[in-house]
């Protein structure tokens, strides 16, 4: 995935794409995007970081689990050479009731509508496939949208940015990853969270196993099979698997690749 377009880097915070500013939100996660606007949930250094890691990669078909407020999308359909990119979101496919217009939280929780207007100023209809009311863990609905958006083409890269829940983020794993192409990546992002200093008691995680566990599974995966992954790479806040020659049915589950000699892993 190579730039097709100058970004103007402004701030750690803001950049613009082609006249259109994208602003980070990732304190308060309350901020909305506008026409003129998008909330995007990564700071410049970390998508900088993402661009040099993907500009290696040919990438044409993109599945992205986790929409928010459209900012990854967006970015990538205006300033890459993506040809097409697919995007789900467990929020409300609208449209917003009217109370939602004076309260910000039932606003956040239904797709945002100037998606669309930006989507259809900026001519990218054809390209970019947004589809709300879709939870990450539905296997069932996911494979669906990827049916229906590209057919029998495989896919170049996936990207999870959904829930972060260790369940939904293996379901999701499960479904689109034997929809890549030998060579495309998988990648999910956040990985790290449980071992910041925020979520060590309390927030929003609490409770929920750490989304470590996947990355381990994959380890383990990987090791099993050797021919499952061409490669696996961990950064500070992404982990990348590319995949490998081994084939994998539809109905693939990761359990039925761990060799693990009778053993279990224990959830952290």
């Amino acid at each position: 995935m190579r730039l097709t377009k100058p970004v103007d880097w402004v701030s750690e915070t803001k950049f613009v794409v082609d006249g259109l500013e994208f602003r980070s939100d990732l304190d308060s996660y309350t901020e909305q995007t506008t026409p003129t606007s998008v909330v995007i949930l990564k700071e410049s250094r970390l998508l900088r970081e993402y661009l040099d890691f993907l500009a290696a990669h040919d990438i044409a078909n993109v599945f992205e689990f986790g929409v928010w407020q459209g900012g990854s999308p967006l970015f990538y359909a205006l300033a890459t050479d993506a040809r097409k990119i697919v995007a789900i979101d467990h929020l409300h496919k609208g449209p917003r009731p009217p109370e939602a217009d004076h309260d910000d939280v039932l606003a956040r929780a239904y797709k945002n509508p100037a998606l669309d207007e930006i989507i259809e100023q900026r001519g990218i209809a054809d390209r970019v496939k947004l589809h709300f009311s879709v939870s990450q863990d539905d296997r069932k609905a996911v494979s669906g949208i990827i049916d229906h958006e590209f057919g029998d083409a495989a896919l170049d890269l996936v990207i999870d940015d959904a829930s972060h829940y260790y369940a939904h983020s293996r379901t999701s794993f499960e479904t689109a990853f034997p929809r890549l192409r030998e060579g495309g990546l998988y990648i999910i992002e956040d990985w790290q969270w449980a071992h910041s200093p925020h979520y060590q008691s309390g927030g929003t995680f609490e409770g929920r196993p750490a989304l470590t566990n996947l990355v381990f599974e994959l380890l383990v995966a990987y090791g099993s099979h050797p021919d499952l992954f061409w490669n696996m790479v961990v950064r500070d806040w992404f982990v990348a698997v590319q995949k490998g020659s081994k084939p994998l049915a539809g109905d693939f589950k990761l359990d039925d690749l761990l060799r693990m000699r009778g053993k279990q892993l224990t959830l952290i």
